[in-house]
């Protein structure tokens, strides 16, 4: 995403402008849905649904708000810093998660999020 933001955001020929937005489009269509994934992956059963909602309702509402916060930004210094911008943003989420988040690849969801009723090795024992 960072790659293909900041190139749509260079781009000067129309040809270059459709291929990198439409680059940065499906790249960001699929981190979104595995993001979303992810994420309904790491809640305990009992409050996923909730859970999952206000996290997505709290994305949704930053959406909402990121063009007050990007439209200074491109209007003073021009789209390649306000892909840059976004692009930092993007460095950061990946570096949380990956950091930060629970492995989930071959756990069962009791064992990622740490359901009491599951696996001895949930993500509450390993904090």
């Amino acid at each position: 995403m960072a790659v293909f933001g900041i190139s749509f955001g260079m781009a000067n020929l129309p040809s270059l402008i459709v291929i990198f937005g439409f680059l940065y489009t499906l790249v960001s269509n699929v981190f979104s849905n595995a993001f979303h994934i992810y994420q309904a992956e790491i809640f305990p059963t009992s409050v996923r649904a909730t859970a999952a909602g206000s996290a997505y309702s709290l994305s949704r509402l930053m959406s909402g708000l990121m063009p007050f916060m990007l439209l200074p930004v491109l209007n003073h210094y021009g789209s390649a810093a306000m892909f840059s911008v976004v692009a930092v943003a993007m460095g950061l989420i990946m570096v949380d998660i990956g950091l930060f988040g629970p492995r989930s690849t071959g756990r069962s969801l009791e064992d990622v999020n740490g359901d009491e009723r599951g696996s001895e090795t949930g993500f509450k024992n390993r904090m």
